[in-house]
């Protein structure tokens, strides 16, 4: 009886776990563009943060130093890392290298620095660019974005960035998502911006 009882006892056919591995792939199949863009949305939303920092910054800096404009680095055309470096100078450990990368720009490389330590941002250390002019916190415009969008192409080749469009920091302090086909087609930026 013992035994009858263990001979009956059968396990999986090869078909019931070929269906069954079937039906998990489609599910799967399902679920990975889901998590993808999960993703792609949360670093969007990191960025958006990094950039609100960044805007904020400026604005304590633009109080403090009684200017009433945005940093701007030095000379006639400066960069937006040279711009930027002008905000870490003002207050070196509240702004932490990580605070200028994107994480859709992987070229970006933080800039090394020793805690506490001052530090100078180069071109390499920053995935945003900024106010191609001097900026005063009463205007309403531009003042920061995203360097790239992904496919975005010029001299340099083929970049990577955010699909579909850039994170936009305005003076106001908002930051906005704005459509590649809405930018500058010729530099792939909001007008009066300079990376």
């Amino acid at each position: 009886m013992i035994r009858d009882a263990l001979c009956s006892r059968r396990g999986f056919t090869l078909v019931e776990l070929l269906v069954v591995i079937a039906i998990i792939s489609v599910i799967a199949g399902f679920l990975l563009p889901i998590l993808i863009k999960g993703q792609r949305e949360a670093r969007k939303v990191e960025c958006a943060s990094n950039l609100r920092q960044i805007g904020t910054l400026a604005l304590i800096h633009a109080d403090k130093a009684g200017s009433g404009c945005f940093p701007f680095g030095s000379g006639k055309n400066p960069r937006a890392h040279e711009s930027l470096t002008e905000l870490v100078r003002f207050d070196p450990e509240a702004v932490v290298p990580e605070l200028f990368k994107c994480r859709e720009a992987p070229e970006t490389v933080p800039a090394e620095h020793e805690e506490g330590q001052p530090y100078v941002l180069e071109e390499d250390n920053v995935s945003f660019t900024w106010a191609a002019r001097k900026t005063k916190i009463t205007v309403n415009r531009p003042l920061a974005s995203d360097k790239y969008f992904e496919g975005f192409e010029d001299d340099d080749g083929i970049h990577e960035g955010h699909q579909g469009g850039m994170n936009v920091l305005r003076t106001d302090g908002s930051v906005r998502f704005v459509l590649s086909s809405d930018l500058d087609p010729a530099t792939g930026l909001p007008v009066g911006l300079g990376r």
